[in-house]
């Protein structure tokens, strides 16, 4: 069965169904027009309406309207039988000639259509496979993680969060590889890879953090340098018990910090994304926080804040935050505000065309 919303996007005309009915529409409005004006070259309007049913609709529609326009031909000749010299034969050959070829062209191109549809789905439920399912708590901390697609999804993105509790605390992290398709997405996996044996291994964010920057100048190496690829990321460590974090970015937005009814960013001093750190022989320098219970992180990829509304206008996230907690409080758990910074960005009109993926991380009491 076809996969209509689907194969809409895939046709871009997602949303223009006044366009998918229009072929129809011209045969209705040129029949009458036909019986009353005697015209000899209308019946070629007629003609066209298939192949132009053909660029916007699957084949069972272009058929409907190549026999709507051999009907109207036919009912033509009836009503104009006698009054205009010309060859309905070789007309109504013709007729049926366009309106056949383009079915089959309809046919073979939702044929092609469907094949993309499968090799993306299947590529996509790979990515996500390899995206964790997060603990819903750990200690005296609550996660949340969500993964959206790009609405106009073309090729697979390079996000990919994960957390994990280790002996020393909680690590978690987020981060996007540069580019897309199956190089982001196996760099993703690499990097996920080792921060998953890292975070077990590595006492501070130091030592994970270059952990992470050797994998992916391994990747440039074996790739050679016209194919440079690097990954922005955000480390956080928090304490075992749940009082502090660390943070750490490497060319990452900073985190948001949702305390009572206050939004605040928490000030970092970036490093260069990895994959370009070793370059410029340097660290990633920390930024402690004190928390307290009620205390949230959010922290996301790009693709959350440069989502954009009919205007060009990016999603103002910590805007967005600030007015919801002005007007409703303090969220009642992670899930709530992951859920919400989501939400709200579809609701006020933003289109996510790159992959978004965000990350909240909550202190509750014991």
């Amino acid at each position: 069965m076809e996969r209509l919303p689907e194969m809409l996007a895939l046709r871009q005309t997602a949303g223009l169904a006044w366009l998918r009915a229009a072929p129809l529409a011209v045969v209705i409005i040129v029949v009458p027009l036909d019986i009353v004006t005697h015209s000899l070259t209308l019946w070629a309007v007629v003609a066209a309406t298939p192949p132009l049913a053909a660029l916007v609709n699957g084949p069972k529609v272009t058929a409907l309207v190549a026999l709507a326009a051999g009907v109207a031909f036919v009912l033509l000749e009836v009503v104009d039988a006698g009054r205009i010299p010309h060859h309905p034969q070789s007309e109504l050959i013709t007729v049926s000639i366009i309106g056949l070829t383009s079915v089959i062209i309809a046919h073979l191109r939702d044929r092609v259509l469907a094949h993309l549809l499968s090799v993306a789905s299947v590529a996509e439920a790979a990515q996500r496979a390899l995206l964790p399912e997060v603990p819903k708590r750990v200690g005296r901390l609550e996660c949340a993680a969500i993964y959206r697609a790009a609405a106009a999804k073309s090729q697979l993105g390079g996000d990919f969060f994960d957390l994990l509790d280790t002996p020393w605390g909680v690590r978690a992290v987020i981060g996007d590889v540069s580019g897309h398709g199956l190089g982001a997405v196996s760099a993703m996996a690499a990097l996920l890879g080792s921060f998953r044996e890292g975070a077990l291994d590595d006492v501070d964010l130091n030592g994970l953090g270059a952990r992470l920057e050797r994998r992916m100048a391994m990747r440039n190496d074996d790739h050679g340098a016209w194919n440079l690829q690097f990954a922005t990321a955000l480390l956080m460590a928090f304490d075992p018990e749940g009082d502090s974090v660390e943070v750490r970015s490497f060319g990452h937005h900073p985190p948001l910090l949702l305390r009572d009814r206050a939004v605040e960013e928490i000030e970092l001093d970036p490093a260069p994304p990895l994959g370009l750190l070793g370059e410029f022989n340097t660290v990633a320098p920390a930024t402690g926080k004190r928390l307290r219970v009620g205390d949230l992180i959010v922290a996301h990829t790009d693709g959350l804040t440069e989502a954009r509304n009919a205007y060009g206008e990016e999603y103002p996230l910590a805007k967005r935050l600030r007015a919801r907690a002005a007007k409703q409080g303090p969220f009642a758990n992670a899930w709530a505000a992951a859920n919400f910074v989501t939400d709200d960005a579809v609701a006020q009109g933003h289109v996510f065309n790159d992959d978004v993926a965000v990350i909240v991380i909550g202190v509750r009491g014991a």
